[in-house]
């Protein structure tokens, strides 16, 4: 028994990623604690009412057969979640059917980030403090993560985070497009409605801001700049800071229309805020869509071709990579081939 523990503490440990952490952390939880179902829930940032965002479920379906269930975002959490999360207590509860519920709190810096809900017939001692103890070296180990993927100034995602974010995106749009094929759609059809985009944004002369009012004046903006997005995209929409003055978006599934209808606005909010010092601050964006069949480099370069764009014809502006396609203002790039990959 104590060697199996110690086997599942190093194979938590393991884990270089967030996601392969929760993974991780569940199987672990099923194997030596006889549950319905884990659960773990995050509180997603932004203003307004508090939003939680389910990352992550396994349900026990049969003996031996297991569902995992993907992300959802939880418009109106339980009232036991949210008591939990706002008093960082851990809360039981039992149904009519005698079925348990614990809702136990992910504290990080003092401040709770999420909880662990696991529906079970019930614990005794022993799987109570096994089960605590599995949370906390999670609670441990996530905050060394978090800190990795973050930007130490903005606290967004960093550089280094956006390869393997975009790879699981683009992963994860392949299996939606290898089934929608085995349901007999087009998936090239889908393209001209809702799909994930990718945009670059640069705050346009940062250099002068720098050398005017110093480096100081510099990291207020980029932090007062990180907290805005954070505030105004969906709490779903990566945000990452790439490095310099130079932010990068990866958003959800949506149409043209209303992607380029929320960055009209979001530039609109950076013309309206105040930073300090500066009179008027603007930014230049550029977009391309994402889709399966794309690279990770090529989908940043059409963004960069987009953005550069932007910069060359006035500045405080938005622009699509494939808008700019269509009217022949900026090369396309060359495909070798249309060999379909499914």
């Amino acid at each position: 028994m104590q060697e199996d523990l110690l086997n599942s503490v190093i194979r938590i440990t393991k884990t270089r990623d967030i996601d392969s952490l929760e993974y991780s952390l569940l199987s672990t939880i099923q194997e030596f604690i006889a549950c319905q179902s884990i659960s773990v829930y995050k509180i997603m940032s932004g203003t307004g009412p508090c939003t939680v965002e389910r990352s992550l479920s396994l349900r026990v379906r049969d003996i031996g057969e297991y569902e995992w269930l993907d992300r959802d975002v939880i418009d109106t959490p339980h009232a036991e979640l949210n008591s939990c999360l706002q008093s960082a207590c851990s809360i039981t509860m039992q149904d009519p059917k005698g079925i348990e519920s614990r809702w136990l709190p992910i504290v990080i810096h003092e401040k709770p980030v999420g909880a662990i809900e696991v529906k079970s017939e019930g614990l005794d001692s022993a799987q109570q403090v096994m089960l605590n103890a599995f949370v906390r070296i999670y609670e441990n180990y996530l905050t060394i993560l978090r800190e990795n993927e973050r930007d130490k100034l903005t606290g967004l995602l960093n550089r280094q985070t956006f390869d393997k974010k975009l790879k699981q995106l683009l992963e994860k749009q392949m299996i939606e497009q290898n089934r929608a094929i085995r349901d007999g759609h087009d998936p090239r059809s889908q393209h001209q409605g809702a799909t994930s985009w990718l945009a670059m944004i640069d705050i346009d002369h940062f250099k002068s801001v720098n050398d005017t009012y110093g480096h100081v004046c510099g990291d207020e903006v980029l932090l007062i700049l990180a907290q805005k997005m954070q505030e105004f995209f969906r709490s779903t929409d990566l945000l990452f800071r790439f490095g310099g003055e130079e932010f990068v978006i990866v958003f959800e599934p949506a149409d043209f229309d209303s992607i380029k209808d929320k960055m009209d606005k979001f530039l609109n909010l950076v013309r309206q805020t105040h930073f300090p010092f500066v009179k008027k601050l603007t930014v230049s964006a550029g977009l391309a869509r994402i889709s399966p069949y794309d690279f990770p480099i090529n989908v940043l370069e059409n963004a960069d071709k987009a953005l550069y764009f932007a910069k060359e014809h006035g500045r405080d502006q938005v622009n699509f990579y494939e808008e700019l396609v269509s009217l022949k203002q900026v090369s396309a790039h060359i495909e070798s081939s249309d060999i379909d990959l499914f």
